[in-house]
């Protein structure tokens, strides 16, 4: 009951400071990461109940449980590993395709280390704590992973339903002054927004000009939706940027110089669903009161996709990555040594 009470407090909490500004991530994370344990907490509660007292039911309740902590690593590890094959076929060789493998292989090995301590304990010797600590950050890590996209897809489906006066657009690689189609998905979507509001809002478009891009990505941006009948005087272009803060940092100060009204204008930025989290902590980060909208992804660029926004996340907040391994390093040696 206690811990009910401490996952609907949780809940709660983080609901006041998600109400207050829904780009806190931290409270983002809270928020999903009770909302699973309560929904694994009542399957429990409800599976034991039904089983009852009854021999065959309890083992059946322990069957099922073994079976979902090994065969849903097992499948999403093997998927995972699958999808790199598919992932390097259409994007090449880049570190970025690779991340689904490094995921799914890391998963598998879990499986081991933890196969490893329950059979063959009395072999390890003080091997087993080296063990405990591996599986312990990475069962950490992975619930996070999971709390983050849970939260992310919530951030996501809540609707923009205010009048907007900014649409940044948040550039991507470009290899011509023709958008690529993941920068045209950004640009459709913002669109979308444009012209369900008759056309009021103005664009920014937010990217510079890498080193083998033969224009800016602001450049190629305003060339597109040119070309779908937004008037130029509609289009601001921001052509410095290099990273997703400057993306926000310098729209915002574009948006700050050309507004003329009373008032703050209402802010929301386009880029692609995966991209959508960070890309609100960011703006967060830079003073930018937006909220974002993400356009669709091919489904086998997803999973590294997401999972290189979750390490660029873990590194936004490296102090709070590092106290979760110290901690299961302190409690590894506590164990091994007391």
């Amino acid at each position: 009951m206690l811990t009910y009470l401490f996952l609907f407090l949780t809940i709660l909490v983080s609901s006041i400071y998600l109400y207050k500004d829904r780009r806190n991530f931290i409270a983002g994370i809270f928020f999903a990461g009770s909302c699973i344990n309560l929904t694994l907490l009542a399957t429990l509660g409800i599976a034991a109940y039904l089983a009852g007292d009854s021999r065959i039911g309890i083992i059946s309740l322990a069957v099922f449980l073994l079976l979902g902590i090994i065969v849903v690593p097992l499948l999403v590890g093997f998927s995972l590993i699958i999808n790199t094959y598919v992932m390097q076929t259409r994007e090449g060789k880049s570190l970025t395709a690779k991340l689904s493998l490094i995921f799914g292989v890391n998963l598998l090995l879990v499986l081991g280390a933890g196969a490893a301590i329950l059979l063959a304990n009395q072999y390890l010797g003080r091997l087993t704590g080296i063990l405990f600590v591996f599986i312990g950050i990475d069962v950490t890590f992975t619930f996070i992973f999971s709390c983050y996209l849970f939260y992310s897809f919530l951030y996501q489906i809540i609707p923009i339903r205010e009048k907007v006066d900014y649409i940044i657009t948040l550039g991507a690689g470009i290899r011509s002054e023709t958008v690529t189609p993941l920068l045209k998905g950004r640009l459709d979507k913002a669109l979308e927004y444009f012209w369900k509001q008759d056309g009021n809002p103005k664009f920014v478009v937010s990217g510079g000009q890498g080193p083998d891009e033969p224009v800016s990505e602001a450049y190629a941006m305003a060339k597109y939706l040119k070309s779908q009948h937004v008037p130029e005087d509609k289009i601001i272009l921001e052509d410095q940027s290099t990273t997703t803060l400057q993306n926000m940092k310098f729209s915002k100060q574009k948006i700050e110089k050309d507004w003329k009204k009373s008032g703050m204008p209402k802010v929301i930025f386009a880029t692609n669903n995966y991209h959508v989290l960070r890309s609100a902590i960011y703006a967060r980060k830079a003073g930018l009161n937006a909220n974002g909208v993400g356009s669709p992804t091919s489904f086998y660029f997803l999973p590294s996709a997401l999972i290189r926004e979750y390490i660029a996340l873990l590194v936004i907040y490296k102090k709070t990555t590092i106290a979760i391994v110290l901690g299961w390093i302190l409690l590894g040696l506590l164990l091994a040594f007391f």
